[in-house]
């Protein structure tokens, strides 16, 4: 018997698609309101869009970290430490800092659980990429370098009815410009094994990327993937399937930490994403403000995502013995539409990156303490 087909009603008021409606007028607002109170926002984008003949970025060249001079090897050197991070734009560059301040340490992660932004920075660490290699490398990039809007497509969408269409950004470039720095080296090959979620489009389903999972996948192809958000960047064909940035469903990815069957003695926790221990924004007193329906719809927008962080946190640490939650970058460098403002502008990776390292300094001169309070 064949599917009965789905009237405009059915597609209009689906009680799933509520959760879209509210998207769209949250992300419309967030980007209006950027707009207008952010003219730096406005500059970004038109000098990603439309630059000026012979207009170029900044770069930062030279070193990202400062000298740490002689440290102690931390308690953790030797253990099986895991790193979990967040995705986050352009604020998930803190990774690289984080992966910094353990190697000062004597600590070398025996895995990476990256999501979306964290695995653009930080599969190139995976790689065997010194954190400092990597940390020059992206502080020298430039939105040209990664970014490839799709205008072909863009202006044949009505003509086309938009068939065909899947993202703003072609997603070739961010290969091309990974490629000489990582070679054609494929999953298999990482020298720290790491994985990221992925979301496949036709069957609605979230995959986990990795060296166990997809051995055979090109680095610079499981990069791509790890950033394909919807709508903004195509998604990536592959295995007969298209597939988008997994951290639209898991923003903290911690399957491939807990149920690989290997054990971790310690787990550091990144958040570049949502406020401090992935609380939610507060909505109190939303029915005296005016348009209270948008108060609803920013917590709607956000609900599902932020309690299954919440949740896989929580799961770290029945089953981990020790785990150290960093929260390197302060949310409002991501809030709403700020969250494209921070890949658009790469100005500000190199701040993120030493946040990341001081934030897991931080965390290492206080872990014995903690260590100590839990077991008294």
């Amino acid at each position: 018997m064949s599917e009965h087909p789905e009237g405009l009603s059915d597609r209009l008021l689906d009680i799933f698609r509520m959760r879209q409606y509210f998207n769209a007028i949250v992300t419309a607002r967030q980007l209006g309101e950027l707009a207008r109170q952010d003219a730096r926002f406005v500059e970004q984008v038109r000098r990603a869009l439309f630059p000026f003949p012979g207009e170029k970025w900044p770069v930062h060249r030279g070193p990202v970290f400062t000298p740490s001079g002689r440290r102690r090897r931390h308690r953790w050197a030797g253990k099986r430490v895991a790193v979990a991070a967040s995705g986050g734009s352009g604020a998930a560059a803190a990774v690289v800092g984080v992966v910094q301040a353990l190697g000062e340490a004597g600590v070398e992660p025996a895995l990476l659980s990256l999501c979306s932004g964290s695995a653009f920075f930080g599969l190139a660490i995976a790689a065997g990429r010194s954190p400092e290699h990597v940390a020059r490398f992206i502080a020298m990039l430039t939105p040209p370098d990664y970014l490839d809007f799709n205008w072909r497509d863009i202006a044949g969408f009505a003509a086309h009815a938009g068939r065909g269409f899947g993202g703003l950004v072609r997603g070739e470039r961010v290969e091309e410009v990974f490629r000489p720095f990582v070679g054609d080296m494929t999953l298999a090959e990482l020298r720290i094994p790491a994985y990221f979620p992925a979301w496949n489009v036709e069957e609605n389903r979230l995959d986990f990327v990795g060296p166990r999972t997809h051995p055979d996948l090109p680095l610079v192809r499981a990069i791509r993937t790890a950033i394909a958000i919807p709508l903004f960047i195509d998604p990536v064909p592959f295995e007969g399937h298209n597939w988008c940035d997994g951290g639209i469903v898991d923003i903290l990815p911690v399957a491939p930490i807990l149920d690989m069957r290997e054990r971790y003695d310690v787990v550091v926790v990144v958040n570049s994403f949502y406020p401090r221990e992935f609380a939610g924004e507060s909505e109190r007193g939303w029915r005296n403000k005016d348009w209270s329906i948008l108060h609803i719809a920013n917590q709607v927008k956000t609900n599902q995502h932020v309690q299954l962080a919440r949740e896989h946190l929580e799961r770290l640490r029945r089953e981990v013995p020790e785990v150290v939650v960093l929260d390197p970058v302060p949310y409002s460098r991501v809030r709403g539409a700020r969250f494209y403002s921070e890949f658009i502008d790469p100005r500000r990776w190199p701040r993120n990156m030493r946040d990341g390292r001081s934030a897991m300094v931080t965390a290492l001169e206080a872990a014995p303490i903690h260590r100590l309070a839990a077991t008294a």
